[in-house]
Order: C-alpha cells, then structure tokens, then sequence
C-alpha cells in the first residue's frame, strides 16, 4: 500500500478486491445502460443485490443513456453506501485521456456532492476496454490530484484498487512522481 495526501485527501493504492472495501462509495465500469457486464461490474451487482441493478434501470427509463465520462449514482445495496456507475472511454472512440479524465472527475464529484467521506475506484478503462495501466495512472491519479487541491471539502480518503503487482508498481511509480 502507498498513501500520498493532497490537501487534506489521502490517496492510496492498494493491491485488493473493491468488494472487500469498507468505503462510502465505490465507482465500477458501466456501458451506456447499466447493464450487467464484463466480471467486476457483475461481482459488485451481485454482491450489492437486485435493487442496485433496479435502480439502474430507473436511471435509464429517465434518462434513456449515460454517455461516456458520465457517472451516475445508486444506492450500494448490501456492499456500500454508494455505487457510482461511470462510462469510461474506449480506445479508438477519440480524445480517451480527456474522456477517462472526466470519468474520474465527474465521479469526485458527485462524491463530493453528496458529503461522502471515502470513495474507491478501480481503474477506469484499464485493460478489458483498451487503456494500459500506465495510460490510467498517467490520466487518473493527476486529475485526482487536481480535485483534491482544488475542490475536495469532503472526501478525505480515495483508493484505488488494482488487481496484480504489475499494475500496482506502474501507479506506485506515477503516485512517487506526482508526489515530489
């Protein structure tokens, strides 16, 4: 685990399954529906229960789609008190580091919004949609860097959770980097 604060926010990264996490919030990959899809959108749905997912579907009746760099939240159900749904970027849809930056923004702020405390993530875009671990560190922990300096009042503690030791030192390095 690495921990740098910024302002009065902690960041760390850690090496876990966000399931396991004890957070206000946790922020999971979602498509434009809020469909169930891909394994850890799937593991929280199922870990957090039916009414997540019901929730879900209410967005989308109002809204008709969430588009990418848009985040929406539901109740955490059985898992957390919280769940942000965000679209992140595919490669190949154009402009990605901006798009995966306001991914990440939007979900601080709706955090932020909401007077929450503590709030996970895991790495949006990364791997299964296109993004290395190196582009997600690179886009990710400065714009959470920049929200934390510039308009966290709340959130006191954001994690990030990665799956494998690899990916961990590719944000330990960048986290190191934008420490100094």
């Amino acid at each position: 685990m690495n921990k740098k604060t910024f302002n009065n926010t902690v960041l760390e990264i850690l090496i876990n399954d966000i399931v396991e996490s004890d957070l206000d919030a946790i922020v999971i990959p979602a498509n434009s529906r809020l469909l169930p899809s891909g394994t850890l959108r799937c593991s929280v749905l199922r870990k957090a229960g039916a009414e997540v997912q019901f929730e879900c579907n209410r967005i989308i009746n109002k809204i008709g789609v969430v588009n990418v760099g848009t985040a929406v939240m539901t109740s955490g159900g059985k898992l957390a008190k919280h769940i942000i749904h965000v679209v992140g970027p595919k490669i190949g849809q154009g402009k990605e580091g901006k798009k995966l930056m306001l991914s990440t923004w939007n979900s601080l702020t709706l955090a932020e919004e909401a007077g929450l405390n503590s709030i996970g993530f895991h790495p949006i875009s990364m791997e299964y949609i296109g993004f290395s671990a190196k582009i997600c560190a690179d886009v990710m922990l400065p714009t959470i860097k920049k929200f934390s300096l510039e308009k966290s009042k709340n959130l006191k503690h954001i994690s990030l959770y990665l799956d494998t030791l690899p990916n961990y030192k590719i944000f330990e390095s960048t986290l190191d980097k934008l420490a100094n």
